[in-house]
């Protein structure tokens, strides 16, 4: 009874919750932080961040906004209790890249005077694994916080859709239609995306 009643305590102690803001390749982000035990912490967060990317796909060049949206449930697990931490879980991936270009445009086996607009986003359950350190709910109030890993979203999706005096010539949907599996295929082996982030936490 005694030891159970030690083991009781000791996960007692171990409990603690923590808030943290975050700046990374997912955008800025808010976390919560619950210890369950003293090597296990529970860590949800919500992301975001819009800026103007540019790019260019199949000689198009495209202006852009890349839309960074996400939400995660989180375990991590602290060896020993310490700061370092190996984290899986699963992402609500958001992320969209949005561009446009208008003009005389090449877009399949023929130039075609059109806006084109591309959509470009990925599967919306992202598996994430990562490595990291810092421990929101033990140690001192304030800590500061750093993760690496990967989110695997699998190939993107590419849509084209197009307006403008071009899309009446004869062959204009067959070469866009072209043009969309040719980004596809391009863009295929983009599979997995970086997570990279710094932060300060608080704990109650």
């Amino acid at each position: 009874m005694a030891l159970v009643l030690s083991g009781a305590s000791g996960v007692a102690a171990a409990q603690g919750i923590a808030l943290g803001a975050k700046a990374g390749t997912n955008g800025l982000g808010l976390e919560a932080t619950l210890g369950m035990t003293e090597t296990l912490n529970l860590r949800g967060g919500i992301y975001g961040l819009k800026y103007g990317y540019d790019f260019e796909e199949e000689g198009i060049d495209y202006k852009g906004d890349l839309h960074l949206q996400s939400a995660a449930a989180m375990l991590d697990w602290h060896p020993g209790g310490g700061g370092f931490r190996m984290t899986a879980g699963l992402f609500y991936n958001g992320n969209e890249l949005k561009g446009r270009a208008a003009g005389d445009l090449e877009i399949g086996n023929d130039t075609y005077d059109v806006r084109l607009d591309a959509t470009v986003d990925w599967t919306d359950a992202a598996p994430y694994l990562g490595i990291g350190y810092g421990n929101a709910v033990r140690g001192g109030r304030v800590a500061f916080a750093l993760d690496a890993g990967v989110m695997f979203t699998g190939s993107p999706d590419v849509r084209l859709s197009a307006t403008g005096p071009g899309t009446s010539d004869p062959g204009f949907e067959d070469d866009l239609r072209r043009e969309e599996q040719s980004l596809k295929d391009e863009l295929s082996d983009f599979k997995l995306y970086p997570v990279v982030s710094l932060g300060v936490t608080y704990r109650f």
